[in-house]
């Protein structure tokens, strides 16, 4: 298989080729092999600790070591196949007409090749290592994006198990382009959807809230929890709209909830990958105004979306302008996660929040003095400012008294209640996935 594209690029010399090349060349590949029926493989390959790097030598000397790293690549491989810059220290080579066993054979080689190479470093010389994850058409994938997402996984697990070594796709326990199939077509056919978890007054007992916790309603019975998707959705930039089906079914909730006279807030998650698609935020928007029209204001009131600092944007200015559409309506706002970054208290102090939720690894290391004097300090910070603290992954009594000793305000965890999917609900769902299958879909009334 030689496509005019690739020929050009495997008789260049000098400067690798460039990440849309590569797309291109990629593409090309793929239809030639789809109809040729023959395979090829992909190599995504990093140098291990390169933040360290950069900050042993500097950057200057850092892009030396990039620069030796590629050229000895580029060498081995001359006709073999093609590599270009993927970005950051990341490479990527692109194996026509080769089989997953000459795959890894080849990406072995090439990291013993990097193994014994010699970097001349200012006065001194130093040497790298590499990580590196295989990906083979079709074995892993018979579409671009998912054939790169299955060799980012299989780098993952390269530099997670101990770096300089090979990790095919094919040997990965749950590979991420396997969930996100389950992920892409639970979304088609709306079968994401809410569990809700009580939230407890601590002081009266009583249920004063819920979380809206995105579950995936599969076909046969069973209900995954958000921790066996949530990463695989993550990668392949699919939690936005996950986002959407969640914080749209709270919103439904929320108008149900006013209909029949019950006040409870709700609590759903938003991601910063939600904020960066106004379509879907302007769609939520007009789901909100339909349902006030019907209900009163009061509905939105009812809603709180919940935000963390590693998910907010470069700075809490910009998080807020794009928030600003939710926040009219009256939506609340929390800071989930407090505690767990350095930055938390700035984004306390520019962003409307209501509610404070405290990071749950705090709150299961009560038993630790120290920890409890954070704490302590975030209470008496939420206090001064007039917030409603709550805490997360309360297992035990224990727990709960020390934190109603402290003063926080609310809880939630299994020590009160597991989250709950309504059944009647998951069952309706299931049934519309059957229909899915038959070719003809029956959907709830959509609010315009």
């Amino acid at each position: 298989m030689r496509t005019e594209l690739l020929s050009s690029l495997l008789n260049q010399s000098g400067k690798l080729i460039s990440r849309d090349q590569l797309l291109d060349v990629l593409e090309d590949i793929r239809k030639d092999s789809a109809r040729n029926e023959h395979g090829f493989g992909l190599i995504l390959f990093s140098i291990d600790r390169f933040r360290l790097i950069n900050g042993r030598f500097g950057h200057a000397n850092a892009d030396v070591i990039l620069q030796r790293v590629a050229v000895a690549a580029k060498q081995f491989l001359r006709r073999k196949g093609l590599i270009g810059r993927w970005g950051g220290d990341e490479f990527l080579c692109v194996l026509p007409d080769v089989d997953a066993d000459a795959s890894y054979t080849i990406a072995d080689q090439l990291r013993q090749r990097i193994v014994n190479l010699i970097v001349p470093v200012g006065s001194s010389v130093t040497t790298v290592t590499c990580s590196f994850g295989i990906a083979s058409y079709p074995d892993n994938g018979t579409d671009i994006k998912t054939l790169l997402v299955a060799a980012d996984e299989a780098l993952y697990e390269a530099k997670n198990s101990g770096r300089n070594r090979v990790v095919h796709a094919s040997g990965l326990a749950t590979p991420v382009f396997s969930v996100g199939g389950i992920i892409e077509t639970a979304l088609r056919e709306e079968r994401v959807m809410p569990a809700y978890q009580p939230i407890f007054d601590l002081d009266t007992g009583r249920v004063v809230a819920e979380e809206a916790l995105a579950r995936i309603i599969t076909t046969d019975e069973k209900v995954l929890a958000a921790h066996e998707f949530i990463d695989a959705a993550s990668q392949l930039q699919l939690t936005h709209k996950i986002d959407r089906a969640i914080v749209a079914s709270a919103l439904q909730r929320c108008a149900d909830n006013t209909t029949h006279g019950k006040k409870l807030t709700i609590f759903a998650n938003v991601s910063g990958s939600l904020l960066r698609h106004p379509e879907l935020i302007s769609e939520l928007i007009e789901t909100a105004k339909f349902n006030c029209a019907k209900n009163g204001n009061a509905q939105t009131k009812m809603l709180v979306l919940e935000i963390t600092e590693r998910e907010l944007l470069d700075d809490p200015q910009s998080t807020r302008h794009l928030l600003t559409p939710f926040l009219d309506l009256g939506l609340g706002l929390a800071l989930d996660d407090f505690g767990s970054g350095y930055s938390s208290f700035q984004y306390l102090a520019d962003l409307p929040v209501s509610f404070l939720k405290i990071d749950g690894r705090l709150i299961q290391r009560l038993h630790e003095s120290r920890i409890r004097a954070i704490v302590r300090g975030i209470q008496n910070t939420a206090f001064d400012l007039g917030l409603t603290t709550l805490a997360e992954y309360v297992e035990h009594e224990r727990q709960a008294n020390i934190l109603r000793e402290m003063g926080v305000n609310w809880a939630q965890g299994h020590y009160f209640s597991k989250a709950m999917v309504d059944e009647k609900e998951a069952s309706i769902r299931r049934h519309m996935s059957v229909n899915w299958a038959q070719g003809y879909y029956y959907r709830q009334p959509q609010s315009h």
